[in-house]
C-alpha cells in the first residue's frame, strides 16, 4: 500500500475515531475498522462491519464518532 494512502488513511481515523483510554473498546473499534481500510473497504464500510463486531463483545458500547470535516 502506498505510503501517502496509509498517511492519509490515518489521518482520517484519527479525526473521525478518537482515541480512547487502553482498554477501552472504542481503541477495538479504531483497531477493526483501520483493518477493514486496509483490505480495501471504504470508511463508512469498515464502520458498519467493525461497529458489529464489536457490539457482539461489548453490546451496550456506544462508540464516538465523528463526522467527517
Amino acid at each position: 500500500m502506498d505510503y501517502e494512502l496509509q498517511k492519509a488513511m490515518q489521518r482520517e481515523l484519527n479525526e473521525r475515531i478518537p482515541p480512547a483510554p487502553k482498554g477501552d473498546p472504542q481503541n477495538e473499534l479504531r483497531h477493526v475498522v483501520n483493518s477493514q481500510r486496509q483490505c480495501g473497504k471504504s470508511f463508512d464500510q469498515s464502520v458498519t462491519v467493525a461497529l458489529n463486531f464489536i457490539r457482539q463483545r461489548y453490546p451496550h458500547f456506544t462508540p464516538r464518532i465523528l463526522p467527517p470535516r
